[in-house]
């Protein structure tokens, strides 16, 4: 009976390690912590939310694949790969195509082209319209940060239903040792996530370089494009 209480807990951690270090969970996230200059303890404060969510949501989905039928978790997770896997290909698009077009950047631009000056703010007057283009660049940066945030922490976020068929196994030895079947697969889970992004997030400080900074979104770009079809291809 100990070695199967044993198995009930070391089985969920293994689970749980082996598909937090799966890099859609932890890379995106690292990256753009780097090349959007988050500070060490937004960092972890989102890379733990990531965790309990992926938890949370691992959880509520395994336990309605079981009220309604085991026979739906092959199409859930099937999906699932190809639709995280689209939405980081996808962002991954749209900051390449905003860096072609010069707006993956929130600095004001004269009309020629150039850098502003001073306080960097430009006004045009369109016909009694004023136009002010430090707002319009801002915009457009923070619409760029808003994503460069919501998708990267959403696919850490996504569920894991691998945990199913170790719980069901758990739940024959009793309430004790399917409560820690849960404890474990969480704990575990939750440590990795936050441990691989923060590590990948020291590391990208490491890198240091003005082209690092002026190739931001391309860097986010490749990474998301790259990590993103892997996902989709369920490769990783």
């Amino acid at each position: 009976m100990r070695y199967g209480y044993a198995m009930s807990l070391a089985a969920p951690a293994g689970v749980g390690f082996g598909h937090a270090v799966m890099p859609d969970h932890w890379v995106p996230l690292s990256v753009i912590a780097r090349t959007q200059r988050y500070s060490l303890r937004r960092v972890l404060r989102l890379s733990a939310l990531a965790g309990v969510a992926h938890v949370a949501l691992s959880l509520l989905l395994g336990a309605a694949i079981i009220a309604i039928g085991l026979q739906f978790r092959s199409v859930i997770e099937r999906n699932q790969s190809l639709i995280v896997g689209g939405l980081l290909v996808l962002t991954g698009l749209v900051f390449l195509v905003m860096e072609v077009l010069g707006r993956g950047h929130s600095h004001a631009h004269d009309e020629h082209g150039g850098h502003g000056h001073g306080d960097g703010h430009h006004v045009h007057d369109h016909g009694g319209h004023v136009h002010d283009g430090r707002h319009a660049h801002d915009h457009g940066g923070r619409t760029v940060r808003l994503m460069a945030f919501v998708v990267p922490f959403g696919a850490a976020a996504s569920p894991d239903l691998t945990i199913l068929p170790v719980f069901l196994a758990a739940s024959g030895l009793g309430v004790v040792a399917a409560t820690g079947t849960l404890v474990a697969f969480s704990i575990v889970t939750i440590g990795t996530i936050v441990g691989l992004t923060m590590l990948g997030a020291l590391a990208g400080y490491q890198l240091r370089g003005a082209w690092i900074d002026k190739g931001a979104n391309l860097i986010t770009a490749a990474v998301l494009l790259i990590v993103g079809a892997l996902v989709a291809a369920g490769i990783v």
